[in-house]
């Protein structure tokens, strides 16, 4: 018999020992989304469809996580050469009160040139985190001001629209690389 507490560190324990963690039925997780991108125009992920979408959400005010990983994908992106234009980077806010498409316009590119931000209302972007099951809450600060604490997972999703992959944050990006190369390689 497995108790609460040890299934939970047996969890923890495979995720921490496997490379990429991914989901037994991808079915219930991801789909498709509306929000607005970083040049005020509606977007949907099926716009996409025939490219590998690399999709990660934080917000613009993220100290750490969000800067690195929004690093790490552009170091991916730089290094596919000639298959770049068949993979597309989105980031998608948690904080849509501050990150307006000014905002992640500027945001984005500069990690980036043909990454896209993507923003909406509090409800979409909601709607949107529980598809992927990002967990999120906003922590008020003594200044008034606030932070975000936010789950940190990079999503891959194939070129047909169905996620392929759940990437957890840390991992090096020469391992999201080569699972990009293999997912491109499947693709044709």
């Amino acid at each position: 018999m497995v108790i609460p507490g040890k299934r939970l560190l047996l969890l923890l324990l495979f995720s921490t020992l496997s490379v990429t963690v991914t989901w037994a039925s991808t079915e219930e997780l991801g789909g498709d989304f509306s929000l607005t991108d970083h040049n005020n125009n509606p977007f949907e992920l099926r716009q996409l469809q025939g490219k590998l979408v690399l999709l990660f959400f934080g917000y613009t005010y993220c100290p750490d996580i969000c800067p690195t990983e929004l690093a790490n994908l552009a170091a991916v992106l730089n290094e596919l050469d000639g298959q770049a234009e068949r993979v597309q980077g989105l980031f998608v806010t948690l904080d849509p009160t501050r990150d307006t498409p000014e905002v992640l316009h500027d945001y984005v590119r500069y990690f980036d040139e043909g990454l896209v931000g993507l923003t909406g209302s509090e409800a979409e972007v909601a709607q949107v985190a529980r598809q992927y099951r990002v967990n999120y809450r906003r922590h008020a600060k003594a200044d008034g001001s606030y932070s975000i604490d936010h789950s940190a997972n990079l999503y891959l999703i194939d070129s047909q629209g169905v996620l392929s992959a759940v990437v957890p944050y840390g991992l090096p990006p020469t391992h999201v690389l080569d699972m990009v190369r293999g997912l491109l390689n499947e693709d044709g």
